[in-house]
């Protein structure tokens, strides 16, 4: 079989969606308040720097389409050992590629696994921050942070999990209630999802296989050397808080679990979880075969907060194991309801 590794070739099939991401009503016609945001999300790249770049060729083709790139976590490989300056080593890009911290990044190596020193891991992860423009919280070697959209009304709030929680929890606090104020809604970002999916809608971007039963037996065996959000207090009961006093939050966006997950948790806060960017596919629910259009995963990310509409665009890995292909979703975020899957 003649296979072809242009990303952007593999990906034709999806291209008149990407262009209508960022796509709002007739201005001829309506007179909505704002333009819709697209972007791309992944996660879990783990120093691999062909998806990085592919990634990076794909977003530099649709530039015109797309504001920037968020990584949400474990740029590093298995631990801090595992490291590449993909920003530096990595082809450039036209758009501003944003990242996260995840629990490899904060690894030193060796083992047990252990959460390493907060400077090391900022090191590694936000050496180029330079023309970001956002607002980090003010803390020593701070990585969580925000980033306003005001011509899309949209306020992306990008979360530490492993470092000062209870700082982070009342800074978060703050600019949420800032958010209410100023009517933004919000997406929140982190490496991993706030808590297990508990209503998916029956979406295919959804995985079919029990992965609350692999945590839960994961629970039972973790140790005080593992890093996962799990029983541990970190930010869902902060933003329900913020939905309860009337604050408008779209999502949450997280990798960390390779395995596409949409849907509500059990404090109803909408999680959309990509699968990993790297092409290693031992913990997912497809195969991920180089030279294929496999071998890369994130999603086009396009929010249009005068109609409350989440849409999601699949590049790359598309099919799983039960042969459920996923292609689009468009979903209402105030009315918590599908518009289109395909």
């Amino acid at each position: 079989m003649q296979r072809t590794d242009s990303i952007i070739e593999l990906n034709r099939e999806t291209e008149a969606y990407v262009l209508q991401a960022g796509v709002g009503r007739s201005a001829l016609n309506f007179q909505d308040a704002h333009t819709p945001l697209a972007f791309i999300h992944f996660s879990d790249i783990h120093a691999h720097l062909p998806n990085w770049n592919r990634l990076v060729e794909y977003m530099n083709h649709y530039a015109d389409y797309l504001a920037f790139a968020l990584h949400t976590g474990d740029y590093c490989g298995g631990s801090q050992q595992i490291y590449s300056d993909l920003y530096q080593e990595g082809i450039a890009g036209k758009r501003m590629i944003y990242n996260c911290v995840g629990n490899h990044d904060c690894h030193p190596g060796g083992k047990p696994w252990r959460l390493g020193e907060k400077k090391d891991a900022h090191a590694l992860l936000f050496n180029h921050t330079e023309n970001w423009d956002a607002q980090f919280m003010p803390c020593e070697y701070s990585m969580s942070y925000y980033k306003d959209f005001p011509e899309h009304n949209i306020r992306l709030i990008v979360l530490d999990d492993y470092y000062d929680i209870w700082e982070t929890r009342a800074w978060l606090l703050g600019i949420l209630e800032e958010c209410r104020e100023k009517s933004l809604h919000v997406i929140t970002a982190a490496h991993e999802p706030t808590g297990e999916i508990r209503e998916s809608f029956g979406v295919r971007y959804h995985t079919l296989d029990d992965y609350a039963a692999v945590h839960a037996a994961y629970e039972i065996k973790r140790t005080k050397y593992d890093f996962d959000h799990r029983g541990r207090v970190l930010f869902e009961d902060v933003i329900e808080f913020f939905k309860k006093q009337g604050g408008v939050h779209i999502c949450h966006l997280a990798g960390h679990d390779h395995v596409d997950q949409f849907g509500l948790t059990a404090r109803g806060i909408l999680n959309v979880v990509v699968q990993n960017a790297t092409d290693w596919d031992l913990h997912g629910d497809m195969k991920r075969i180089p030279g294929t259009k496999s071998m890369d995963c994130f999603n086009v990310v396009g929010v249009d907060t005068d109609l409350g509409l989440l849409k999601i665009i699949r590049i790359g890995a598309d099919v799983d194991h039960y042969l459920r292909k996923k292609t689009i979703l468009c979903f209402d975020y105030r009315k918590q309801q599908v518009i289109t899957e395909a």
